[in-house]
């Protein structure tokens, strides 16, 4: 059974080591707390994510998203044509 005494440093050496892993407890919370708050620069870092993710199906299929852009583009001027019609 440990008692209170048992974690407390029982030399100046453990006390100094006790001292510094807090203290780098205490900087890698507060990074974290940083970016967890910093919405802008997570919101920045999904888009990034995003456009490296779309990029490398473009990259990976051009033949494919020419053909959907072709498909969108007729869609929509169809579209247009129909309402200007109408």
């Amino acid at each position: 059974m440990s008692t209170p005494d048992d974690e407390f440093p029982q030399t100046v050496e453990q006390a100094r080591t006790d001292i510094e892993l807090t203290r780098r407890e205490l900087g890698d919370t507060v990074r974290e707390l940083t970016h967890r708050l910093n919405v802008g620069e997570r919101a920045k870092e999904q888009w990034q994510d995003g456009s490296r993710s779309a990029m490398r199906v473009l990259r990976a299929n051009p033949v494919a998203v020419a053909a959907s852009g072709a498909v969108l583009a007729l869609a929509v001027g169809g579209l247009l044509t129909w309402r200007l019609k109408r």
